[in-house]
């Protein structure tokens, strides 16, 4: 199955820059932990990426992968070539405004998204000076983003994957050398992601020239292709501003409470792995390739070709989610619990971890069904349905956080993305995009099964890790991996007596080409 092929030299490049990302992560944890630094930065280069997943990774990607691969499919290869330069050009003016207007208002906007850091004068003045250097990220971004969506629709996929290393190591340089010289981490850290920017659009226009991919500009602003992006463009921005309104509000929330907003991003950046190694790398493969068969009317192709992808993912994501619910504290201890990263700081992201992974299989789904609506040029239920969500997301987070803490953003967070695949489903079928066959049960019934087996495992496994105590890092280091792999043994041993999961038909799977 190509789709699989394909998500899977997506995710082993991901999990490359994932792997980067964690050694990251533990070189923030260390030299900043849980403080107001780690604080300050996170919601400084919170900021941008909002903005970017509405303009680039969400809205625009949605409207604007769709009609590319059509043109491409139909060999309209100049129309393609206009239509990727004038989109790119639609992108560059919307996010440079944006970024002019943000930099001159940058201090009562911060009053109003970090309400909490303005009661500290010193931590205020500290973000503000930290946005200003990160935000014009977001025109970079934005190049980045459009140039990978031009490669992820001619079926180039790894480097779009793995351009993240490039943001993972610079900043763990910054940090490195801040910490040697003068300690002015905010200046180095904000600076490094802006060189960060720079480098991954170097090494994008290097592979499209490589893959002679022509980008045109022409005068033609109201092309048939270009007035059918601003019609999915429309409602698909609103829909991802809303969805990042969400995060924000989390973020508005979580900036009351000393430490929440470190504690929530720790448990976030685990979680986030499955999510981009199976949700995030699946979505992104799929909607050039389903809305290539709606064009070609492929109807039991497209509802093959879904039902497989859910299928697959799910082989990967409930075994994942188990893990992270029976493990949060040991992955948390062993990646960040050292230096200014102590023992409350792992107790409080292990917590909000094991949260995080009651929802990780509906944060999964919803980067798997969304794309099927905009493959169909429909922008306008999804964007309904983000409405229905914040809104239920924002009620549950107010009440939920002054009730449980920062653990209540997290359990909102879960909540409300459930109730999005509910009313995704409910349309897909509704809408006839797409219907499952009779064959789709007893596969995931089967998971379901292995999956809890898993945990009894896992859960026997972890006593005896707390039971004792080790004084030398590797020894740490080799048992918690001696979890990690046994835990993948024991899982796909027993889940290989079931014919179609067996290595021989996985492996057919993956190398496939249909």
């Amino acid at each position: 199955m190509k789709i699989i092929r394909s998500s899977f030299t997506y995710s082993a490049f991901t999990m490359i820059s994932r792997v980067a990302g964690f050694i990251r992560d533990i070189i923030f944890a260390n030299y900043l932990g849980s403080g107001v630094i780690a604080d300050v930065f996170y919601v400084a280069f919170r900021f941008p990426n909002t903005f970017r997943r509405i303009f680039s990774e969400g809205a625009f990607n949605s409207a604007f992968v769709p009609i590319y691969s059509k043109l491409i499919s139909e060999d309209k290869n100049k129309e393609a070539s206009e239509f990727a330069g004038n989109s790119l050009l639609i992108l560059l003016s919307s996010t440079i405004l944006l970024v002019v207007i943000i930099e001159i208002f940058m201090p009562s906007i911060l009053r109003i998204l970090a309400p909490g850091f303005h009661q500290d004068q010193n931590k205020f003045e500290m973000l503000i000076t930290s946005a200003r250097i990160v935000f014009p990220f977001l025109i970079l971004i934005s190049i980045v983003s459009i140039l990978s969506s031009i490669l992820n629709s001619h079926g180039r996929f790894a480097l779009s994957a793995g351009l993240p290393v490039i943001l993972n190591v610079i900043l763990s340089i910054s940090v490195l050398f801040a910490a040697s010289y003068n300690n002015d981490y905010i200046f180095w850290m904000s600076w490094a992601v802006i060189i960060s920017g720079m480098t991954q659009i170097f090494f994008l226009i290097l592979s499209v020239r490589k893959n002679k991919i022509i980008i045109q500009f022409s005068k033609k602003y109201l092309s048939n292709p270009l007035i059918r992006f601003y019609k999915l463009f429309l409602p698909s921005f609103l829909s991802s501003g809303i969805l990042q309104i969400n995060i924000l509000i989390g973020t508005i929330i979580a900036s009351y409470e000393i430490g929440a907003v470190s504690f929530l991003y720790y448990a976030d950046r685990i979680y986030q792995l499955p999510l981009a190694l199976i949700g995030i790398a699946i979505g992104i493969v799929l909607l050039p390739s389903i809305s290539k068969q709606i064009k070609e009317n492929k109807k039991s192709s497209i509802n093959k070709t879904i039902e497989k992808t859910i299928v697959y993912s799910m082989l990967l994501a409930i075994p994942a989610s188990v893990a992270l619910y029976v493990l949060p504290e040991i992955i948390i201890s062993f990646l960040f619990e050292r230096g200014a990263f102590d023992a409350i700081s792992t107790y409080n992201s292990s917590m909000a971890l094991k949260v995080f992974s009651l929802g990780l299989i509906a944060f999964i789904l919803v980067k798997i069904l969304t794309p099927i609506f905009f493959a169909n040029e429909n922008s306008k239920l999804p964007l309904n349905f983000s409405i229905i969500t914040v809104i239920l997301n924002t009620l549950l987070s107010i009440f939920l956080f002054l009730e449980f803490g920062f653990l209540g953003i997290a359990a909102a967070t879960v909540i409300s993305s459930w109730f999005n695949v509910l009313l995704l489903y409910i349309y897909l079928f509704k809408n006839k995009y797409f219907s499952h066959s009779n064959e789709f049960f007893a596969p995931l019934f089967v998971i379901l099964v292995v999956s809890f087996l898993l945990g009894l495992y896992l859960f026997a496994i972890k006593n005896v890790y707390l039971s004792l105590s080790f004084s030398n890092f590797f020894y740490d280091a080799l048992f918690f991996i001696t979890i990690l792999i046994s835990g993948l043994v024991v899982f796909f041993t027993m889940i290989s007596f079931y014919k179609p999961f067996n290595y021989v038909n996985l492996k057919k799977q993956i190398l496939s080409d249909e």
